[in-house]
């Protein structure tokens, strides 16, 4: 991580790693879009089609749905893939940015914190650091579930 970062107060590291998170994935998600909507029809988009890493994050939408969308955050490259492959399978910018903000304020957090530290503390066995991942991981999941079922309770249109 770069040392001006981690030398920011945590609230505010947070919040520019959020920042930079959001632009990052907004764009990979609307570069699958893009892709959805004319350059699949090119040469160029057909080799894309058919990358695997693509695939897998296409895959992993249609099979889990909306989860794996903030859950991705908690992982290293697989993140794109699912972005890519939320845009490239059409989702709404509303439901897929809905879904996806629980997702960047945990990758804020856990960079802020330290992540790449973090995962060498849990290998090495600090159980404090275990529960705090787990806490973690649980407050994503739980805000983005409720969220979408406000959503769905009061009937608030996500699509385009």
């Amino acid at each position: 991580m770069l040392n001006w970062v981690a030398s920011l107060p945590l609230w505010l590291a947070t919040t520019f790693l959020f920042v930079v998170v959001f632009f990052r994935a907004q764009c990979t998600f609307w570069l699958g879009k893009l892709s959805y909507h004319g350059i699949l029809k090119t040469k160029w988009g057909k080799k894309l089609e058919k990358n695997s890493e693509t695939s897998s994050g296409i895959i992993a939408i249609q099979r889990i749905g909306w989860p794996i969308i903030p859950l991705s955050f908690l992982t290293v490259g697989f993140q794109t893939a699912v972005q890519f492959g939320a845009g490239l399978t059409n989702w709404s910018w509303f439901r897929y940015t809905l879904a996806a903000l629980p997702g960047y304020l945990a990758w804020g957090f856990i960079y802020a914190i330290g992540g790449l530290s973090l995962f060498r503390s849990l290998v090495q066995g600090s159980v404090g650091l275990l529960i705090l991942f787990v806490i973690i991981i649980l407050a994503v999941v739980i805000a983005a579930n409720l969220v979408l079922r406000y959503i769905r309770k009061n009937g608030i249109k996500t699509d385009d």
